[in-house]
């Protein structure tokens, strides 16, 4: 999930624009709401909350989260932003489901910290599913740029060989 973290940044940098307009900017003469581009990033919520002084977003209840590369649903979204406006951290609660492609993980909690690219899954306890392999612990932790993954305690990994087609291909020099 490597383009997790581009699409966290991009999502927070949405929020600040949009929390930023009127809602009825968004509104045609006839009262019809505008149709997002197929390359946006698309957050709806039962609420939204955005505090600029306290420097924070906070969606609640059937958070959903369209982009073109990766989806995500959850019960709560917060993120945290910086002095200068940008996203510090993302912090998906209560049911999430992370969806890109054939992988999905699944967790109670989802942390995203920005600056150290690091991705931590909590609780449930966290499952990433590629195909039908699967790697589970009580704590799934992702560096997005050092592209390591660190899976403790009682991580568990079941892998299903002919998802990888020729095995011994990987194993000569």
């Amino acid at each position: 999930m490597e383009k997790t973290g581009k699409w966290m940044g991009r999502m927070a940098a949405a929020t600040v624009l949009w929390a930023g307009l009127p809602a009825f900017a968004a509104m045609e003469d006839d009262g019809r709401s505008l149709e997002a581009s197929p390359d946006a990033t698309v957050v709806t919520a039962e609420k939204l909350t955005f505090d600029y002084i306290k420097k924070f977003a906070l969606f609640e209840n059937n958070v959903l989260v369209n982009d073109p590369r990766l989806q995500l649903s959850a019960n709560r979204l917060t993120i945290v932003f910086t002095e200068d406006g940008g996203a510090q951290t993302i912090k998906a609660e209560g049911k999430v489901l992370l969806t890109q492609g054939d992988k999905k993980a699944r967790a109670e909690v989802a942390t995203y910290d920005v600056a150290a690219g690091k991705i931590v899954l909590a609780g449930g306890p966290p499952q990433v599913m590629q195909g039908r392999n699967i790697l589970e612990g009580e704590v799934i932790t992702f560096w997005r740029d050092e592209q390591r993954v660190e899976c403790k305690p009682k991580a568990r990994l079941v892998v299903y060989s002919e998802d990888f087609g020729d095995a011994e291909s990987y194993f000569k020099r």
